[in-house]
């Protein structure tokens, strides 16, 4: 507020008191336009001063200051301006702000004691002490603006006749300080309440909207204030309910406040309490939130009923709609058991809340008979919005930018954003692709909202149970800004357990000696040094098993018991110490990080809590490349605990020079007796390859009497042997053997024949 001299005051001004009159100003929700005039109201009491600009609202009542009086804070009724209380603070207070976490009232300085002091007062008792001083923005006699944000318990300072907001701790440490927005006046009244924050303009009669975090400019609207100099601000969402308002104090006497309209659901009362930090607010969670989807547009606010799917205001929530492809040959809508996964790896997660809970509330429409409370089987029924689409081959194109999103886009703003669902649900489309390639599915950046799970190409056209929860989870987990290593783009580090590597993402991470497991990395293992691998420390991961490259093979071989020793560079010895080896094929010898994945989630990505602005989201992103061909380097994980080939076989890259005509006795290991049908049919098998010149070689020592092909176990040495018989007409050439077992997995070894 910009003062005016004391001297234009006269005695006779200061003793008015004006009578309670209320006026509600009518005006339908669907038609309400930002800033249009919903309440003037009167109060029965005015300032001794003349002057005061601070308005608070504590979930039923308007509480209002006084500049350099006593009383200085006054309680009263938001519609008939009845005064319920009246208390002397400090001699003068300046802006208000209600924290819905202490229930208490922050108040700023206001013509009494120490310029910058900001007392935290209790409206029980009237009293409160100085908790903290703004010292950098207490340059003038008033604070004209001040605002609570409960998802950080910090305090925005807008002193009077300044073009700067200050933002401090509850502490009192200055967290820095940011130009206001607008332009014309001063800024002066602030308010917040979810992941918006709203300056005003020391009437003017304008309010300027920012995001939270980065104060970029959101939007801007002219108020209905009808002559009244409006200054301080203050969120209701409760008062007009549905509607959510925003109050103003009249900075000089008739003392009174407007409310006029701002965007339903952005701007919670109370600094926008989020207890669980999922960033839903509690007040939607307990009471659901009315959404306007395109603001003056033809579409009417939609209420989305939170409480009803089960939201909880202790434990974070995630909320996912999922829209599928399909026609008469064509189905891509996963599974429920895909879903389930999902959903009980969330549940069963080490995620640690705010609030202290443990673990996450995963909620997934996919259409009215889906699960929307797997506890009790519930459906979705009414409450869902999630539609069958039209089906096409491609969703949209890929340039060298990467994949382009509008014609996602177009698809979701038919089909979901005028639910309302916006700012609470991440959108998902199960396509067939989603461009020409055959890649499992994309995320519309790191920390968004958006992904689409497109295993069109993929087994049976659907993918399985396993691919389908991977890839939801992988993508999930790209919108929680998570990358391919965790904290870095790194792929495929063999000390990084998690779906996020192209290494688990299909068939889950090892755990217990098999595959199958969907999860973050729940840890952050040790750091790995490609220039000097020690193979009997390994990764030091009891339990679980991993992934490491072996050119031979061309895959990223399964270890399954990732405690132990490690043969990182494929040569059948795992005692090495010293060893350079690009363990995750990238070209390169690095360090490679592990990264705890649930511990680093982020739960307020893209849209998500950004209700009564339309986020400014990516338009391209970077393709995803787990192709169907990429996919071919993870092969299965074996169940059997195969260690290699033994003499008179070496393991690659070593070829195995014999005799062409001879029968050559290829031994190994299973981990015990495993029974003598442990091939595929049609295994093994030999196949001509090109002669690799600068490959080691070794001279089969040993073969024996050619027979027929037979398989046997010795329980003595727990050797398997099988005599392959190999063809004199192979002499001078080269062959691979290919060992499949009946679980999918393969082992090769090179020979040439002479």
């Amino acid at each position: 507020m910009h003062r005016r001299p004391h001297r234009l005051f006269s005695a006779a001004v200061v003793a008015v008191v004006v009578l309670a009159a209320g006026l509600t100003v009518s005006a339908s929700p669907a038609s309400a336009a930002n800033g249009d005039l919903v309440q003037q109201t009167s109060f029965a009491q005015s300032c001794g001063s003349g002057i005061g600009v601070g308005i608070a609202f504590d979930g039923k009542n308007i509480w209002y200051s006084c500049y350099a009086s006593s009383p200085d804070l006054y309680k009263a009724d938001p519609i008939t301006g009845a005064v319920l209380a009246s208390y002397t603070v400090a001699g003068g207070l300046g802006a208000l702000a209600w924290d819905g976490n202490r229930k208490k009232i922050w108040a700023g300085w206001g013509g009494a004691g120490t310029s910058g002091d900001v007392r935290l007062v209790d409206p029980a008792t009237g009293t409160g002490a100085v908790v903290l001083n703004a010292a950098a923005a207490a340059f003038d006699e008033l604070d004209d603006g001040l605002a609570y944000d409960a998802q950080d318990d910090s305090l925005y300072v807008s002193p009077d006749t300044s073009t700067t907001i200050y933002h401090y701790s509850t502490a009192g440490a200055n967290l820095g300080s940011f130009p206001w927005t607008g332009s014309g006046c001063y800024n002066s009244g602030l308010a917040i309440g979810g992941q918006l924050l709203f300056q005003g303009s020391d009437g003017c009669n304008h309010i300027w909207v920012v995001q939270r975090g980065s104060h970029a400019a959101a939007f801007d609207f002219a108020t209905g204030a009808g002559g009244v100099r409006d200054e301080d601000l203050e969120c209701d969402s409760v008062t007009f309910s549905p509607r959510t308002v925003m109050w103003s104090m009249e900075a000089y006497e008739p003392r009174r406040a407007i409310a006029f309209e701002i965007p339903p659901g952005s701007c919670a009362t109370g600094g926008g309490v989020d207890r669980d930090g999922d960033g839903l607010l509690d007040e939607w969670e307990t009471a659901g939130v009315t959404i306007d989807p395109d603001g003056a547009g033809p579409t009417a606010p939609q209420f989305v009923d939170l409480p009803a799917m089960g939201a909880d205001v202790n434990k974070p929530d995630i909320f996912l709609q999922v829209d599928w492809m399909q026609d008469a040959t064509h189905n891509q809508r996963l599974s429920a058991a895909a879903i389930k996964t999902v959903v009980d790896s969330f549940a069963a997660s080490p995620y640690t809340s705010p609030t202290g809970s443990v673990g996450i509330n995963l909620h997934v429409d996919e259409g009215p008979t889906s699960i929307m409370n797997h506890a009790t089987n519930a459906t979705w029924g009414s409450l869902s919005r999630a539609n069958q689409l039209a089906y096409t081959a491609n969703l949209g194109t890929s340039g060298p930018g990467g994949y382009d999103w509008s014609a996602f886009q177009t698809l979701k703003d038919a089909n979901f954003t005028p639910t309302g669902r916006t700012p609470i649900f991440h959108y998902v489309i199960a396509a067939h692709n989603y461009d020409s390639t055959t890649s499992s599915g994309i995320s519309r950046g790191i920390g968004a909202s958006d992904l689409i799970v497109s295993l069109g190409s993929f087994t049976g056209g659907t993918g399985t149970d396993n691919e389908q929860a991977g890839t939801l989870m992988h993508e999930l987990g790209h919108n929680l800004a998570l990358r391919h290593g965790g904290g870095d783009d790194v792929n495929y580090k063999p000390n990084y357990l998690s779906i996020m590597s192209y290494g688990f993402q299909l068939g889950g991470v090892i755990k217990g000696g098999a595959a199958g497991t969907f999860d973050y990395s729940r840890s952050a293992l040790g750091a790995l040094n490609e220039s000097s691998l020690s193979e009997p420390a390994g990764i030091g991961a009891a339990g679980y098993g991993t992934r490491h490259w072996c050119p031979a093979s061309s895959s990223y071989v399964a270890v399954n018991n990732a405690g132990g020793a490690i043969d990182w560079n494929c040569n059948g010895n795992a005692t090495e110490t010293g060893v350079s080896f690009d363990v995750n094929n990238d070209s390169a010898t690095n360090t490679l990080n592990g990264f705890n994945d649930w511990a680093n989630l982020k739960l307020k990505g893209g849209a998500i809590g950004l209700a009564g602005v339309t986020p400014s989201l990516p338009t391209v992103t970077a393709d995803e490349t787990l192709t169907v061909e990429e996919a071919k380097k993870v092969p299965p994980v074996s169940r059997y605990t195969f260690s290699g080939f033994f003499s008179p076989v070496d393991n690659p890259p070593t070829v195995n020079v014999a005799k062409a005509g001879s029968a050559i006795p290829v031994k190994f290991s299973l981990g015990g007796d495993q029974g003598l049908n442990v091939f595929a049919a049609g295994s093994p098998a030999s196949q001509q390859v090109a002669c690799d010149s600068g490959a080691p070689l070794d001279d089969i020592e040993q073969t024996v009497s050619a027979g027929s092909a037979t398989l046997t176990y010795d329980a003595v040495t727990d050797r398997y042997t099988y005599v392959w018989k190999t063809d004199r007409s192979w002499a001078g050439s080269c062959r691979r053997l290919v060992v499949t077992f009946d679980d999918g997995t393969q082992r090769t070894a090179e020979f040439r024949l002479k």
